[in-house]
């Protein structure tokens, strides 16, 4: 069993997917995760690799219908150009429904599923895993683009996420500000350090929300200030930027105003520099601008920086660090199965998204195998019955089903009789929403002695993100 499942997982970071299973059914789905770009994390391969080995198993055991699920792993580099190309590529060559990684490949995407011209269009159902951007499945969206305000919108149904929204995590960094005595401050004013793209600029918009929530009485509004960066593809910055420019602009005393796409379009009054910093920046940059970053203003980082690349890339500056991100993998039987699981796979250090990956792929064959569950050739399953199974993997009265060889038995035997499950996965409940969305808790941590230690657990299932776990 872990010979089997190492092969495969190297056989994912080589870019492809693991070893054709010996099933006669093999139901084809694909995955555009980033590898090699500025968001890269090692463990996202093998998670997604981990769960097709896990279930592959399980149907093989069952003996049932002689299925198999095969993932076609691709390289995003987390460029959104490239994300839309691998989409098309895969869907034509079979994949039923994509596992995706960031914003803006997830609304890259789902433009294509909007696209009107047939020969882009593609008709798949799609799960992110590291996309929080508030802006995606947002039905009140007014872009003034129509094809990005119809992938925002999404409103036929094909886009999800293991991912959370960063609202609720704003909330949570309200949260923390206000038990440090800085947002309830009068004059409040942020600045955020983020990406010039679907992310970015919605952390921004969904920060002003928390922050406007929170404001004391008669105080004047919040301000929230943008300044943002082209991540990567033609005209990005490189991995080795050192933001000095933008550090800058953060911490004067200039508010520069943006408009809904990250333009700036102008400067507000002088006033004082801002009270808080907010590192939002890719993966592949926060260690740089930690480096580089000397003023006295507290600095919180928002989910990328957690990971184990960072604290490599940092060292003993590490320490002191903080910021928020959703739990790494929800504490109890689901996710220490996971985590063991990985564990004996040989991956590295659990990071952000590692069981959120684990379970956009656990979701997409669950809902795969109740789509096709009256079917004799289960690959006959349509991507639309897919899509709409999707919303029936977690039913309240079905029957609790958990990650990992036993738990996808168990899910197959249910599904074989016809009875509904409830899968709690690593990362959570995973139940979506009417608009394909998921809640999760959230952590505050920081660093020390070189290893991200929790202070904080806040329930973001819940609306206000109560405080449910304190150090």
């Amino acid at each position: 069993m872990r010979n089997l499942l190492i092969l495969m997982i190297a056989a994912a970071l080589a870019g492809c997917s693991g070893e054709e299973p010996g099933a006669k059914n093999v139901l084809q789905l694909g995955g555009i995760v980033d590898r090699t770009g500025d968001i890269a994390n090692p463990n996202w391969y093998s998670a997604i690799a981990m769960a097709q080995d896990q279930m592959n198993v399980a149907l093989q055991r069952a003996g049932y219908k002689d299925l198999a699920f095969d993932f076609a792993l691709r390289d995003s580099k987390n460029t959104r150009s490239l994300a839309t190309s691998l989409a098309q590529e895969l869907v034509s060559g079979g994949a039923k429904a994509l596992v995706l990684d960031s914003s803006p490949n997830t609304e890259g995407v789902a433009s294509l599923i909007y696209d009107p011209d047939p020969a882009r269009r593609i008709g798949v159902p799609t799960v992110s895993m590291a996309a929080s951007s508030p802006f995606l499945n947002n039905p009140d969206d007014r872009s003034e683009d129509p094809l990005v305000r119809a992938a925002r919108r999404d409103e036929e149904g094909w886009v999800f996420r293991t991912s959370m929204s960063a609202l609720p995590q704003t909330r949570v960094v309200m949260n923390i500000l206000m038990r440090k005595g800085i947002a309830d401050k009068d004059h409040l004013k942020i600045s955020v350090l983020g990406t010039k793209n679907a992310f970015g600029v919605g952390y921004v918009s969904a920060l002003a929300t928390a922050a406007e929530a929170v404001r004391p009485r008669d105080a004047p509004a919040p301000v929230i200030e943008g300044i943002f960066y082209v991540p990567s593809g033609t005209g990005g910055v490189p991995t080795d930027y050192n933001f000095a420019d933008e550090l800058n602009r953060l911490v004067d005393d200039v508010t520069e105003l943006t408009d809904e796409e990250g333009n700036t379009i102008g400067e507000a009054a002088r006033r004082s520099p801002p009270d808080v910093i907010i590192d939002a920046s890719n993966s592949g940059h926060n260690i740089n601008v930690t480096k580089n970053y000397s003023a006295p203003i507290p600095l919180l980082h928002h989910d990328t920086f957690r990971r184990a690349q960072v604290i490599e890339g940092l060292g003993g500056a590490a320490d002191g660090q903080e910021g928020t991100s959703p739990v790494l993998f929800e504490p109890g039987p689901s996710g220490e199965a996971f985590v063991h699981a990985l564990g004996v796979a040989g991956a590295v250090e659990v990071g952000a998204f590692d069981a959120v990956a684990y379970d956009a792929a656990a979701v997409l064959m669950l809902a795969s195998l109740v789509a096709s569950a009256r079917l004799d050739d289960p690959t006959d399953v349509a991507p639309a019955q897919i899509r709409d199974a999707l919303s029936e993997i977690n039913a309240p009265a079905g029957a609790v089903v958990r990650p990992g060889e036993a738990g996808f038995a168990e899910a197959i035997a249910r599904v074989a009789r016809g009875e509904p499950i409830n899968y709690e996965g690593a990362s959570g409940s995973c139940d979506f929403d009417p608009q394909g969305d998921v809640l999760m808790k959230v952590a505050h941590w920081t660093i020390e002695q070189r290893s991200f230690r929790d202070i904080a657990i806040f329930d973001c299932v819940q609306p206000r993100c109560p405080l449910i776990r304190n150090r």
